[in-house]
């Protein structure tokens, strides 16, 4: 029988729950839906390049907006995974990452807007951030409509990517066009699906089920296979490993966690996403 402790907690993570559903459902966006660029939204100065290379290469007009791109305050302690990839200036860092992902972006031909918002290792116990928060520096530097927002499914569980997560369904249940896509390296934790990339599986591993604990609470996911599976060719898989490398503080320790596997172009050449139906079921 659980004891008081583990039942406050659960009834704290419920009121947590309802919380954020209701600031969410109050949400009204002040970015706009209509004829213009894809906005593919980045949580951190990287995602876009790992996990949309294919939007990123094509001829439509896209945006990129690296959400959590703050600098933190100067002196600021090293988190961990600063200290990991060998930084111990923060502030020194960020904007070394925001160079590299210049660098990355502009092989693709595209220029990120990048926010002042902090990444969850920077914030600290100070008011958390909401999705209106994302959307208010969204709208003051975005310069008109938007056609379809790209965002994280937020495998893994990053807090950061989970938030942006909750303000891309906001924004679908407005009437945006809302496509998620599969979060590398967290996804990688298990390897692709057969179905992505058409190997064997056996009967022994069942990568669906770990993608489905992370995507339980996405009702407007359509079922987990129904998914777009872009594979880049050879010579775009050559070309998003290139820009990949341009984050150097950052792809050894995401690689090395990743069991080297990204940087094998039989990995990274997929991309995985599903399009949200604001009616839609849960993830199957």
């Amino acid at each position: 029988m659980p004891d008081a402790s583990h039942i406050l907690r659960r009834l704290n993570a419920r009121r947590g729950e309802l919380r954020r559903a209701r600031q969410d459902a109050a949400l009204e966006p002040r970015i706009v839906a209509g004829a213009g660029p894809t906005l593919v939204l980045s949580p951190h100065l990287d995602d876009a390049v790992l996990d949309c290379w294919s939007v990123l290469c094509d001829e439509a007009p896209a945006a990129v907006a690296n959400v959590f791109a703050g600098v933190p305050s100067d002196g600021a302690p090293a988190p961990l995974w600063d200290r990991i990839t060998g930084a111990a200036d923060p502030a020194a860092r960020v904007r070394e990452r925001l160079a590299e992902d210049q660098a990355a972006l502009a092989r693709a031909g595209r220029t990120p807007l990048s926010l002042p918002l902090l990444d969850a290792q920077y914030r600290g116990s100070g008011r958390p951030l909401e999705p209106a928060d994302i959307d208010r520096e969204l709208a003051d530097r975005l310069d008109g409509p938007v056609a379809r927002v790209f965002a994280p499914a937020a495998i893994g569980g990053h807090p950061d990517h989970l938030l942006v997560r909750r303000y891309a369904r906001a924004l679908l249940r407005r009437g945006f066009a809302v496509t998620l896509y599969a979060d590398l390296p967290y996804c990688l934790l298990h390897g692709w699906p057969g179905w992505v990339d058409g190997r064997e599986t056996g009967p022994f591993r069942d990568v669906d089920a770990f993608w489905r604990s992370f995507l339980a609470d996405v009702p407007e996911l359509p079922p987990l296979r129904s998914a777009r599976v872009a594979r880049l060719d050879d010579q775009r898989a050559a070309e998003k490993l290139a820009a990949m490398r341009s984050y150097r503080t950052q792809l050894p320790a995401l690689s090395y966690g990743a069991r080297g596997l990204i940087e094998d172009p039989e990995i990274h050449r997929y991309e995985v996403f599903w399009e949200l139906a604001p009616s839609g079921r849960a993830a199957g």
